[in-house]
């Protein structure tokens, strides 16, 4: 294998001096070309052509390089007085109030945060949202559109024990994971929050949820 590649380099190094510079890296030969006298007939008449791509003449010409340089496109430079700050600020602005959070009440009278926009928008703009609250939470799954959130409570009546009611002890605070869901809607999205995946949960754990992520969304 060794005395093979000897003889490759050999028989390539033989091919660059039987065909003259035909292998010659040539990346660099703008730097020293000129441009040719125009092609004539023997009468000396300009041979009819035309162009297929041509080259607009520059008003200005630019010194040739002294070795490549590879080109990079300049950075954009916004103005603060330029138009295009001002489209900038506009989109954002646009940006900003498209979600349109408000609290409604779904067909069944369940507390619902509804949303405008596109779902994948919306599932990061609330995930955002919750991550600047002081809201716990503790894993998401966009596949399914959930969040789940770890809730401090109460202890209902019917989680207390016998003697805890009979004596009427205070109730426990226990922490619960609640699913925050993001479901699409024939316009928008809108989110609702549930103590499992068959039961919603109450009105005054949901809206505590809900307005504080609307108020995260108004900001």
């Amino acid at each position: 294998m060794k005395y093979l590649l000897v003889v490759l380099v050999v028989a390539v190094s033989g091919c660059s001096t039987i065909f003259g510079d035909r292998f010659r890296d040539r990346a660099d030969d703008y730097l020293t070309t000129t441009e040719n006298d125009e092609a004539t007939t023997p009468d000396g008449q300009p041979l009819a052509r035309r162009n297929a791509l041509p080259i607009p003449e520059l008003a200005v010409i630019p010194d040739r390089p002294n070795s490549f340089e590879l080109p990079v496109p300049q950075a954009l430079i916004i103005d603060d007085n330029d138009s295009s700050s001002e489209q900038a600020t506009s989109l954002n602005e646009y940006r900003s109030l498209d979600l349109n959070p408000r609290i409604e009440k779904d067909g069944s009278g369940s507390q619902i945060l509804r949303l405008d926009g596109q779902f994948a928008y919306a599932w990061a703009a609330v995930t955002e949202a919750i991550a600047a609250s002081d809201l716990n939470m503790t894993d998401l799954n966009r596949s399914v559109g959930t969040y789940y959130l770890e809730i401090s409570r109460p202890q209902r009546d019917d989680e207390r024990g016998w003697w805890a009611r009979l004596w009427g002890s205070e109730p426990e605070v226990i922490a619960g994971t609640y699913l925050l869901k993001m479901n699409r809607a024939r316009h928008g999205v809108y989110l609702s929050l549930l103590e499992d995946v068959d039961k919603l949960a109450g009105d005054d754990y949901a809206l505590s949820v809900l307005n504080t992520i609307k108020q995260q969304l108004e900001k």
